[in-house]
């Protein structure tokens, strides 16, 4: 057959077949096209679910990768040489009373305190320091380097790139020695780390003691060297002061400048006051003014100086009360009556008392205002004076300020001097320090590191992780059907049913050799322990309730209404159990009530006779290779009888010739025509048809084939290999049989395991 006979459209990563005899059939036959290396070995995880299904069936690997990894860190963590850290903390105290400001300042000299504690860290570093600590401890005289120490410092001899002894021993130790700050205060934690406890306990302590000497004596001398250069400059800075005091105090003199004070002169206080006083008398010249005008203007009664007078207020009372006492008698009396002519006297002389007292009070209210007219003219003269003199003495004046003031920061100047000299000389004098040791190193008792418990966990997670990768891995480079539910992916066909298991079977084979891996005596197995009879024999069985599943999907009618009655049961490769599935399957068939019909098609190795106990001296090549018309041949003598009511089985026969050859022939497609009248259904058991032809031609002939697989051991490609020479074929593949699936090894798709199956009927 030529495969320009059968062209395949290409459509979503399947093939699909497009041919006169597929437009014949009812049913459209599509396979999947072959997938390179990745696509077949990527089991496709589309959930977490698969993950964990996945980490479940190789959970023993996991389990050994872990204890791997954990024996490795406990390993590795006994032969390290066991390393001991000590620690000891600083306080960088701020300036104190002893220090000078500006000359020996903790932090003076500095932006911020963080960037004198930052200083302070890279001195303990230094290698002077270190110098200083390996001079004291005489680090020079260690002993010997062993272990990984000295296997490196043998490999640096060979190359040429050692370093001097004691070159090499200050990087080392700068190595092993940590100097941190702690947050935002002031403490410094010294670290350093020795395999010697008590050689790391003294370093550290050695270190922050050289570390506050060093200090202190550099503080001492800037304190030294600064005492000394202000007392040779102090004895200058009093000259100057005296100098420039004598000079302000003759100039003073010579220019009859005089002050109250340092800050006040005479002649413009003078000037002040003269200032102020016109302004008074021009005030009170203007109020005078505007008194002597009303006095004018006005009539004199009605003057707030005469109403308000005391006097002209008396004479008004006893004016008024004299003109009452006139007018009583008046009313009573003549005018010529002596009462009356007195107290019209008495009335006339204070008339005139009030008119002499009126007069004195315009005349005083006159004199005011022309004292306070000439008051102000003689201030105002004064002031004119005054201010000719301040203008005289203002450019000298400003002279006066100048030196002045030469004086006064000569005067600081030489006070700050002395009082740095005395503050120098009492620093001299006490040698302080600004660093305080908090907690001074102490041998450890336990290692720093290695840390078994670390490690440990370290290793147990870095082994799950190796062994989550490698099971990950193995899985995309597994091409393996394992479980329910591969073949339907991979194949884009479905899935029958699955096949458990049979314990009795898997001890056969393990002592067959087909799982080398495992280790079991081979067991003699009798009939009811054959799982090609486990059917027949064990019909309440995990294996007997899983084959009649899938007889179930099998007898489902398809398109046309009707199921197939003709099957070729067929496998990739040998050993996937075709002909177990074979035999179960027309067992279930029979016990339903159907008359079945198990042809053996694998004429090279035919087993069928064996495995229902019937002889094989004539069979299916016996009956192609005849000349007898098929119609005349009693049925007897075409297929024998087994023990199981309703099945019979055609043995392979003795075959002399090429199988091939036979199934080609015309009598083979007669045979199938007059057994479909005797028959409810026929099952033929068909050999492996990668390299043999014997299934595709059977599986022209018949309604349909069924595919059948092992778990673990049918791989992808020979799978895809099978599905698509029978799409070339036009063959109708019905779908796939997972056989020999271990539900022990992969849980999680869904099918109960043996127990469960147990549990169930028992209830």
């Amino acid at each position: 057959m030529k495969d320009s006979e059968f062209p395949l459209q290409k459509t979503d990563g399947r093939l699909t077949e497009f041919s006169p005899r597929a437009e014949q059939r009812p049913a459209v036959y599509r396979y999947v096209e072959s997938p390179s290396t990745e696509v077949a070995a990527s089991p496709g995880y589309d959930n977490l679910l698969d993950y964990w299904n996945t980490l479940f069936r190789h959970r023993m690997m996991l389990v050994r990768f872990a204890l791997g990894g954990l024996l490795a860190a406990i390993v590795i963590s006994l032969v390290q040489t066991p390393i001991y850290r000590v620690r000891t903390s600083l306080d960088i105290q701020g300036t104190n009373f002893l220090e000078i400001k500006g000359a020996n300042d903790s932090t003076g000299s500095y932006a911020t305190p963080e960037s004198y504690v930052e200083t302070q860290v890279k001195l303990l570093q230094s290698e002077s320091l270190l110098d200083h600590v390996i001079d004291k401890l005489k680090l020079n005289k260690e002993r010997p380097a062993t272990g990984w120490r000295a296997f490196t410092s043998r490999v640096q001899r060979i190359f040429g790139s050692r370093l001097p002894e004691r070159e090499e021993l200050i990087r080392r130790i700068e190595r092993n020695l940590t100097v941190r700050t702690s947050g935002n205060s002031h403490l410094l934690e010294v670290l350093y780390e020795s395999p010697d406890p008590a050689l790391a306990a003294d370093f550290a302590n050695t270190l922050v003691s050289e570390f506050i000497e060093l200090s202190q004596e550099e503080r001492w001398k800037s304190a030294q060297g600064t005492a000394e250069w202000l007392t040779n400059h102090l004895n200058e800075m009093k000259v100057k002061l005296e100098q420039s005091e004598a000079q302000l105090q003759d100039y003073a003199r010579t220019s009859g400048l005089s002050f109250t004070s340092e800050k006040e002169n005479l002649a413009e206080n003078r000037l002040k006051e003269l200032q102020d006083e016109l302004s008074k008398a021009q005030a009170d010249r203007i109020n005078n003014q505007a008194k002597f005008e009303a006095a004018k203007s006005k009539p004199p009664d009605s003057l707030p100086e005469i109403l308000e007078d005391p006097t002209m207020r008396d004479y008004r009372q006893r004016l008024t009360e004299l003109q009452r006492q006139y007018a009583e008698l008046t009313a009573t009396l003549t005018p010529e009556h002596y009462k009356v002519q007195r107290v019209q006297a008495q009335i006339n002389e204070l008339k005139s008392e009030m008119q002499k007292e009126r007069s004195n009070v315009l005349r005083r209210v006159g004199n005011e205002y022309a004292a306070a007219l000439r008051r102000e003219m003689l201030l105002s003269k004064a002031q004119t004076e005054q201010e000719k003199v301040v203008a005289d003495q203002s450019e000298k004046a400003i002279h006066y300020d100048t030196l002045k003031r030469d004086v006064d920061s000569n005067r600081r100047l030489y006070e700050t001097m002395l009082q740095r000299v005395k503050e120098a000389s009492l620093a001299t004098a006490m040698r302080d320090s600004n660093v305080l040791v908090v907690d001074r190193a102490k041998p450890p008792l336990l290692p720093y590191r290695p840390s078994l418990a670390m490690n440990s966990a370290i290793g147990l997670f870095s082994g799950v992780f190796l062994g989550f990768g490698f099971v990950l891995l193995r899985e995309r480079i597994d091409r393996r059907i394992s479980a329910p539910g591969d073949a339907q992916v991979y194949l884009d066909l479905p899935e029958l049913g699955v096949i458990p298991l049979d314990e009795a079977a898997a001890s056969r084979q393990i002592s067959n050799g087909l799982y080398p891996h495992r280790s079991a005596p081979a067991l003699p197995l009798s009939r009811a322990d054959c799982p090609e009879l486990a059917t027949w024999k064990r019909k309440p069985s995990l294996l007997a309730e899983c084959t009649r599943t899938t007889l179930t999907s099998i007898l489902l009618p398809g398109q046309n209404g009707e199921g197939p009655r003709v099957i070729v049961l067929t496998s990739p490769c040998p050993g996937d159990g075709k002909t177990t599935v074979a035999c179960n399957l027309s067992i279930a068939v029979a016990e339903i009530g159907r008359k079945v019909l198990l042809v053996d098609g694998d004429l090279r190795r035919p087993r069928l006779h064996k495995v229902f106990g019937v002889g094989n001296n004539w069979g299916l090549s016996d009956v192609l290779r005849g000349d007898t018309p098929l119609e005349t041949v009693p049925l007897a003598h075409l297929v024998r009888a087994t023990e199981v009511s309703g099945l019979c089985l055609l043995p392979g026969g003795s075959c002399g010739v090429t199988p091939s050859n036979l199934f080609y022939s015309p009598r083979m497609s007669t045979l199938l025509t007059r057994l479909r009248t005797d028959f409810d259904m026929i099952l033929m058991d068909a050999p492996p048809m990668i390299h043999l032809a014997d299934a595709r031609v059977l599986g022209r002939l018949a309604d349909g084939v069924i595919l059948v697989i092992r778990a673990g051991q049918t791989t992808t490609e020979s799978a895809l290999f099978a599905c698509q020479r029978f799409a070339e074929d036009g063959t109708r593949v019905l779908g796939t049989v997972l056989n020999s699936w271990d539900p022990k090894t992969t849980r999680g798709y869904g099918y109960g395991s043996y127990s469960d199956y147990q549990a169930y009927v028992r209830q």
